[in-house]
């Protein structure tokens, strides 16, 4: 499949709303620039991340927006061969599934409401179904009532970082970093950047356990001991987050919190949602 194609599936509307029996169910896209000019239709995470696809290292990204009043189980057959097939290689293995978020979140709270789904291809069905209701029962829909997620590879991170960071440049740029994936009840340690990147304040955190993938989702495992007083990140990556997350918030004009994997082909931008402040 072309990995520019867009997709269209037709779908019914959900059996107790009245309508034509056959509408625009849900479409699927490959994340690109012209979609920084349509908040209505795909919200806020996903055009501020599109009008950065130039400044972030970002993977593959493909972005499934469903229409409102129409049933995710009836969509699902169709939307998820074209979405597998957009992804550039589509190797094997986990994919991540997220439910974008249609507004700016709150300071500090990376994913929102809702966090991100790590799935084998087998158990996406189940998945993007289970996510676009609860994206609705949370209220995460665009001015045009869309819920809209997105797929992309599952990226092996041996840690991952958090970073928030203001366009003002007089503002540290704070990140919080793990072993393993990001989970917020997890603890983190923190470093703070600032403007002049010198003197970089960091906060070690005690870490046993960490959160990796498993076939249908992840699971915690004990951490040696040589890794659970040490920080997660080196003092060079560090500054090389803080470096790319300001400048995206530059060009951006507004605060930005940024989810990263940290793998063996350097960081990877997994979602940038801008922030209330």
């Amino acid at each position: 499949m072309d990995a520019g194609t867009d997709i269209s599936v037709l779908a019914s509307a959900l059996p107790d709303r009245d309508g034509p029996a056959l509408r625009l169910g849900a479409r699927v896209f490959p994340l690109r620039r012209w979609m920084a000019r349509r908040h209505a239709v795909v919200g806020a995470e996903v055009a501020v991340t599109a009008s950065l696809l130039d400044q972030l290292p970002t993977g593959p990204t493909v972005v499934i927006v469903v229409a409102p009043e129409v049933a995710a189980d009836t969509v699902v057959d169709q939307l998820l061969p074209a979405a597998h097939g957009m992804l550039d290689g589509a190797p094997g293995g986990a994919l991540t599934l997220g439910v974008a978020s249609p507004e700016a979140v709150r300071t500090g709270k990376t994913a929102g409401k809702l966090a991100m789904y790590n799935q084998h291809l087998d158990a996406l069905p189940e998945a993007l179904v289970e996510a676009v209701v609860a994206g609705r029962r949370c209220g995460l829909v665009t001015a045009h009532g869309n819920c809209v997620l997105l797929l992309q590879h599952f990226v092996p991170a041996t840690a991952s970082a958090v970073v928030h960071v203001s366009p003002t440049r007089q503002r540290p740029v704070r990140i919080d970093g793990r072993w393993g994936l990001t989970e917020a009840s997890s603890p983190a340690d923190t470093f703070e950047v600032p403007a002049d990147g010198t003197t970089i304040s960091e906060k070690l955190a005690w870490k046993p356990t960490a959160h990796v993938v498993a076939h249908g989702g992840t699971h915690t495992v004990s951490l040696p001991v040589s890794w659970r007083y040490r920080y997660s990140l080196g003092r060079g990556t560090v500054r090389q987050l803080a470096t790319l997350s300001r400048n995206a918030a530059a060009i951006a004009g507004r605060p930005l919190s940024l989810d990263v994997a940290l793998g063996t082909q350097g960081p990877v931008v997994l979602r940038c949602r801008p922030t209330t402040g």
